[in-house]
């Protein structure tokens, strides 16, 4: 019951704390699209998805140990930092030398004034990520809460004052570096230098056994971020930077129900599940994803339903290609938890090999429908990508029917009241919009309102005939959560 509370609350502190960092920054990315065009916005991502590769390929997967294996020595935290400083700075040191090369291949020339700053600014997230580790790992979800609200908060207000000064794409790439600094300085001074920089003899024992685990977890890792990330690249690569920029927005727009809400489960539900008996694993599996998914769905399921009010209101001309890419692209918030949250209940389980064989199924087939039929158009993509991700949700049930005996119609089945109670918040939603075109219409901000009232109201309507028995499940761990004290059992 104690670890159930503490798993609930920590998952309040993270989504609070995600959702008003991601709420500013939203403000602030929308605010920013007034200044800085689609074309430059699209050569900034594109180095940062470079900078973000390099340290991804060269992370190992090191962190993942110390969060499931609490009870290790500090001597394994310090192999953990040394090896992922040095392999970093590899990386790192290779990207700039390719930089030129690697702008032409991508669309996007003048890297070199970008590269520099965004590479400093993922060193200083190199030496901060023992520190964030070792926060998750003790369950100090308030304190890893405050200090991610904190860069974000900082990030936005950087990159929006400076492009308001003139600075355009550079103001993406100073806001990185003031976020990464802010981020940094909380996550070392949370954790004990002890807990993660105490000097320890480096040997080849601990070093093998650290490798030997992070291994396949480094791969696994590595393909869910190509996956996640790579994308952009073959967008640039096949259309341009102007594109790319306008469907990058987009993405983002359409992941903020599964980043704010499903990753930060899935960071709760590791720890979660690791101090669990094996045997209560399964049942906690499917009560995780129906909860999850009652939350998630009617998000992921409701931005693609809005999104053509939504853009209306807040984008310029130059910006209005994102519409038909973001209700495309919705899908992603609705399948992509669920491999989170498998993910995690595998990493607790010790089967990292399974997580690899997984990512790299998705990495694949991703490549293959966006360099195929994906091709022949952006918003071809932004369908290449949701049936990529539906597959791949459907894919990591299947592993854990086969190594748990868990039905797949069972771990579907608890998804599918979850997905029935958005019915109706479509049909609301698509009743208002009718309903103001067969009047004249409304002004844009008018509509968007009536959209999501009826939306809020229609799935509410259908939480409590299809869903009732989660949302008095979700209902009771909530409260249980918020409470100070628990009275005896």
């Amino acid at each position: 019951m104690a670890l159930g509370r503490d798993t609930a609350r920590g998952a309040l502190f993270t989504i609070g704390a995600g959702v008003v960092a991601r709420g500013i920054g939203l403000v602030s990315t929308l605010a920013l699209t007034h200044f800085i065009s689609p074309s430059a916005y699209g050569a900034v991502t594109v180095a940062a998805v470079l900078v973000m590769t390099a340290s991804q390929l060269s992370t190992l997967g090191l962190g993942q140990y110390l969060i499931a294996t609490p009870g290790a020595p500090r001597s394994t935290a310090f192999h953990v930092t040394v090896l992922h400083l040095v392999s970093g700075l590899v990386a790192f040191g290779a990207l700039l030398l390719w930089s030129g090369p690697l702008g032409i291949a991508f669309g996007a020339t003048g890297l070199d004034a970008f590269l520099p700053a965004l590479v400093f600014a993922a060193v200083v997230d190199r030496v901060s990520y023992v520190p964030e580790r070792v926060l998750v790992r003790d369950m100090r979800f308030g304190w890893l809460s405050m200090a991610r609200t904190v860069g974000e908060l900082v990030y936005s207000i950087s990159c929006l004052l400076l492009a308001i000064l003139g600075w355009g794409p550079l103001a993406l790439v100073a806001g990185n570096v003031a976020r990464s600094l802010v981020r940094a300085t909380a996550f070392i001074g949370g954790v004990a230098r002890r807990d993660w920089l105490e000097p320890s003899p480096l040997n080849k024992h601990e070093t093998r056994e650290l490798l030997a685990f992070g291994a396949p977890m480094a791969l696994g890792a590595t393909a869910a971020f190509a996956a996640r990330r790579w994308d952009n690249l073959l967008v640039a690569h096949f259309f341009g930077a102007g594109p790319a920029g306008a469907y990058n927005l987009a993405y983002n727009l359409a992941d903020v129900p599964a980043i704010q809400v499903g990753e930060q489960i899935g960071d709760v539900l590791l720890p979660s599940f690791a101090r669990l008996e094996p045997s209560r694993r399964p049942s906690a599996l499917l009560r995780s994803m129906a909860l999850l998914g009652l939350v998630v769905f009617p998000l992921a399921v409701g931005l693609g339903a809005i999104a053509h009010s939504l853009v209306a209101v807040l984008f310029d001309a130059s910006w209005r290609s994102i519409g038909p890419m973001l209700v495309l692209l919705s899908a992603l918030s609705v399948t992509r938890p669920v491999g989170w949250v498998v993910a995690s209940y595998l990493q607790a389980s010790a089967r990292p090999t399974q997580i690899l064989r997984l990512e790299l199924f998705k990495l694949a087939l991703l490549g293959a429908t966006i360099c195929t039929f994906g091709r022949q158009s952006p918003l071809w993509t932004c369908a290449a990508v949701g049936i990529t991700f539906a597959l791949h949700a459907l894919a990591s049930l299947w592993v854990v029917e086969r190594g748990d005996g868990i039905p797949l119609r069972r771990s579907i089945g608890c998804l599918v009241p979850c997905f029935a109670a958005c019915f109706p918040l479509v049909i609301a939603v698509l009743g208002v919009r009718a309903a103001a075109q067969a009047v004249g219409g409304f002004s844009p901000i008018v509509e968007l309102a009536f959209e999501i009232g009826a939306g809020a109201l229609g799935y509410f309507a259908g939480a409590s005939v299809f869903a009732r028995e989660v949302s008095v499940d979700l209902v009771a761990r909530l409260l249980d959560a918020v409470r100070t004290r628990q009275a005896p059992v």
